[in-house]
């Protein structure tokens, strides 16, 4: 009886230490053509239990590898490692990691911005829609 009370304590603990609650996700898509080019982006910004942004994931699926080559090493220029934000080019997609800490310089990164001002800064700037 002792050894079945502790296997289930145990199975209790690991769930309560490893947490089983679902991600504080928003998933934004949206399609765009630029110099006859058609892609597809979708973002996904995690925030944290504030509701406050964390990080954000850009992927942009540009329908062929040829075009996703030929574009890559423009993003490129964007990739700042110090900063966290890395670009990978795979088959016809482009995938931008630390988005939330792109800047220019006239705009400030977007981390810490809550998911209501995120959502709409990405809604009316990137012409995506997010849910």
């Amino acid at each position: 009886m002792k050894k079945y009370f502790l296997v289930v304590l145990c199975t209790v603990l690991v769930f309560v230490v490893a947490g089983c609650s679902k991600k504080n996700q928003l998933v934004c898509t949206g399609e765009s053509t630029e110099g006859g080019v058609k892609m597809k982006a979708e973002i996904v910004a995690d925030f944290d239990s504030n509701d406050k942004l964390t990080d954000a994931t850009v992927t942009y699926d540009l329908g062929s590898k040829e075009v996703a080559d030929q574009y890559c090493s423009l993003f490129k220029l964007a990739e700042d490692k110090e900063k966290g934000v890395t670009i990978d080019c795979s088959g016809s997609k482009i995938i931008m990691k630390g988005y939330a800490n792109v800047s220019d310089e006239d705009e400030e990164a977007v981390v810490g911005k809550t998911k209501e001002e995120f959502k709409k800064l990405v809604e009316s700037d990137q012409g995506v829609t997010c849910k």
